[in-house]
């Protein structure tokens, strides 16, 4: 049980020894004492504990009414961070902050010095901390009533019940962080000198205990600021890494559509000549055929060995085909080039359709069935949509990371048995649906959904987040969404957002402006 500093007074006062003996007795007790109420404040560096843990100890060690805690601002005002109070008592921090006229100007009643804080705050805030700052470390009070104070001051001091009290100063790293108080408020009190060194080295070592705190919550924000700087180098990096990516592709892409639009146009326009020579040819046959229907045996035996007949009938269909096919690779280097938009680095007005139709054709690959899954069937369901303002490169790449994703989510599905097992609905087949829309008056909306398995919930919080990813190591950056969102909203001052629903699909909402404001897309 720790001894009260004046049971304590009291109980050597009556011992027979020498003064010499009650002094260092009395030395080691008020060691004792503060070592005791020291260790329990320094058991964390948590403000709000340290606050409470010094107010509750000191009003218990001094058997006091009250004690407080003020702390003062930058400008030299201030405020009660922390009290504790005897029962029967009225708590200054409701009182401050219910009667506003508590904190008024005091300074007629000020001339003494002695402070009430949060009473005197503007006092304190005129002389910047008043004689604290002046280096006097404690004021002390046995009896208001006696301590020849000025009416008005008495006023305000009974208004706070307080009857005599101590005052200590708590300096942080040299410099006046505030003021530690001791009240009694049922009557005068004589303030020994021993409560008083208490009280003063108490404060003293709450000033250190503060100086702690401080640093580890400095180190603390140093810790996350680091870490957020770092968080944000690593998606810089993963975005210019991505970005770069992207840029190659679109070079490479545009390349290979050059490097083949070239022969392949050379091919499909002489593809119809040969188609017409091959028809003169045959038109010649017959006509030899007509004037000369006796031909020789060895024309005869060479009609026979090339099959002439199967050959006029099946030449045209290869050549149908063949034209079908160069058509075929005209519209890939077409969707090739229209998915670059290399030269379409600036905003510019666009068909929404055909970055999508672009971004399908270079997905077609992926689409078709394998032993492992079925085959993913588009569904477009594209409304009237005039042309948009927008960075068509960007706006492809944000088409083709969801895309992607639904194949992706698609076959993961697949393989958890979304069409083989009885627990999900085996009706439909794995599908994309994409949906565009116009909203009056000026906006686009684009949906792309899946009919898989869903996003789970805890990963649908994340879904956007730079470097989250629920894909393999190795297979999965994690920065597809982010970039794509970052596009979206960024660039084009739209929204991107993810819907799901377990065992039903996901499905994304892209909504962009059809105009765009200069001043949105200058970032």
């Amino acid at each position: 049980m720790v001894l009260q500093p004046q049971k304590y007074l009291d109980k050597v006062s009556c011992q027979p020894v020498d003064l010499l003996q009650i002094e260092t007795f009395k030395a080691a007790e008020s060691q004792r004492i503060i070592a005791i109420t020291v260790e329990k404040i320094r058991q964390s560096l948590d403000l709000e504990y340290i606050f409470q843990t010094t107010t509750q100890e000191i009003r218990q060690l001094f058997n006091s009414d009250r004690v407080v805690l003020y702390r003062f601002n930058p400008d030299w005002s201030g405020t009660l961070v922390s009290e504790s109070l005897a029962q029967g008592w009225l708590p200054l921090i409701q009182q401050q902050m219910h009667q506003p006229e508590l904190v008024e100007n005091v300074s007629d009643c000020s001339l003494k010095n002695l402070s009430i804080p949060p009473i005197v705050d503007t006092y304190l805030q005129d002389t910047q901390g008043g004689r604290f700052s002046q280096n006097e470390t404690y004021r002390v009070c046995h009896d208001v009533y006696s301590a020849g104070f000025s009416k008005c001051y008495l006023q305000i001091l009974e208004q706070c019940q307080a009857r005599a009290y101590v005052i200590t100063a708590i300096y942080q790293s040299q410099q006046l962080w505030g003021l530690l108080a001791v009240y009694q408020n049922d009557e005068p009190r004589k303030w020994q000198t021993d409560e008083v060194y208490i009280l003063s080295q108490i404060a003293s070592q709450l000033g250190v205990a503060l100086q702690q705190a401080e640093l580890l919550k400095q180190t603390r924000n140093q810790k996350e600021e680091l870490a957020a700087t770092l968080k944000e180098l690593q998606q810089a990096q993963a975005q210019l890494i991505q970005n770069e990516k992207m840029v190659s592709l679109g070079h490479l892409v545009a390349g290979v559509a050059h490097e083949i639009n070239n022969p392949v146009s050379f091919i499909y326009g002489n593809l119809k000549l040969a188609d017409e020579y091959t028809q003169n040819l045959f038109s010649l046959l017959d006509l030899y055929q007509k004037h000369y229907p006796q031909s020789v045996k060895a024309v005869e035996e060479f009609a026979d060995l090339i099959e002439l007949d199967f050959l006029r009938s099946d030449l045209p269909k290869l050549f149908k085909s063949m034209i079908v096919g160069a058509e075929r690779i005209r519209d890939i280097v077409l969707s090739l080039r229209t998915f670059s938009r290399l030269d379409e680095a600036e905003i510019k007005a666009v068909d929404i359709h055909e970055g999508i139709d672009s971004t399908i054709m270079l997905i077609q690959s992926r689409l078709k069935p394998t032993d492992q899954h079925l085959q993913i069937e588009v569904i477009k369901e594209y409304g009237n949509l005039p042309l948009v303002e927008c960075y068509a490169g960007q706006l492809n790449q944000v088409f083709l990371n969801i895309l992607v994703n639904a194949i992706d989510a698609l076959q993961d599905s697949a393989l958890k048995g979304r069409w083989t097992t009885k627990k999900y609905n085996k009706i439909d087949n794995p599908r994309i649906y994409i949906r565009t829309q116009f909203l009056a008056p000026d906006q686009v909306t684009i949906r792309i959904a899946d009919n898989g398995l869903g996003i789970p919930e805890d990963a649908l919080k994340q879904v956007f987040n730079p470097f989250f990813t629920t894909k393999p190591v190795g297979q999965g950056t994690g920065m597809g969404l982010a970039i794509s969102y970052q596009i979206i909203t960024q660039r084009h001052g739209g929204s991107l957002e993810c819907i799901s629903q377990q065992g039903v699909g996901a499905e994304f909402i892209i909504r962009i402006p059809l105009i765009q404001q200069r001043q949105i897309l200058n970032i």
